[in-house]
């Protein structure tokens, strides 16, 4: 397996930031429509399923909220003061 050089690494996410978060976007575009039609297809076709996957994401979401309550609220008031000093 080749060996990597973590600085180099780190240099290069964080020279190809921009463009990782333009793609991501991009990427999220294309599939936004096709994963929410899956989804309706899903809630009448196989509605048990359908409750189920809805629970286990609702449970993940609460879970990551309960973990990273700290850093979350940091981040919405330094965005709520940016907000405001503009």
């Amino acid at each position: 397996m080749a060996q990597y050089d973590p600085k180099k690494k780190k240099e290069y996410y964080l020279e190809n930031r921009e463009k990782r978060l333009d793609y991501q976007n991009e990427y999220y575009r294309r599939t936004k429509y096709s994963y929410s039609r899956k989804l309706e297809i899903s809630k009448v076709l196989e509605p048990e399923e359908y409750e189920a996957f809805k629970k286990r994401v609702s449970n993940y979401n609460k879970e990551y909220y309960r973990k990273n309550k700290g850093k979350i609220m940091v981040k919405r008031s330094a965005r709520k003061a940016a907000l405001k000093s503009q």
